[in-house]
């Protein structure tokens, strides 16, 4: 009976195409412990104020994202974690990426991007960042607030 219990549940996956197939994280999560790894800089152009440099942070990021955190005084944006990978459909809880921006120095110059993605590996977070995401992120930035060639 136990073999016959054994054979049904192994036919099940088989014909679901879930034997040996465990959830993986998206092609573009890298997992990272380095920040430098998961940052990139952006050279503003010359002629915006402060004020003028966080509305288009916060415009930018919000267009594809919900702005959770603004600091205006500090220079400093950060979104929601969102789940960003759809499987049929459906968002899968388990892959989570957030950005935050921040303008470095007195003068806000340089703005800081940075990229944060968790992969859950049943109850652990593997931490690192989704290249795609950063990249894609970056240039939108770079369009608005980078300096003109």
């Amino acid at each position: 009976m136990r073999r016959v219990i054994l054979l049904v549940g192994l036919v099940g996956c088989a014909s679901t195409g879930q034997l040996n197939s465990a959830p993986q994280a998206p092609a573009s999560f890298v997992r990272s412990t380095a920040e430098s790894q998961v940052t990139r800089m952006i050279d503003v152009r010359e002629g915006l104020t402060h004020t003028q440099a966080m509305r288009l942070l916060t415009d930018a990021l919000g267009q594809r994202y919900t702005v959770e955190v603004v600091d205006p005084h500090a220079g400093f944006a950060m979104t929601a974690w969102q789940a960003s990978l759809q499987r049929d459909g459906v968002p899968d809880l388990r892959y989570r990426t957030r950005v935050s921006g921040k303008f470095l120095g007195d003068d806000w110059r340089r703005l800081q991007l940075r990229d944060e993605a968790n992969w859950q590996r049943g109850e652990e977070w593997d931490v690192g960042y989704d290249a795609a995401q950063l990249d894609s992120v970056t240039n939108d930035l770079r369009a608005k607030l980078g300096k003109k060639s």
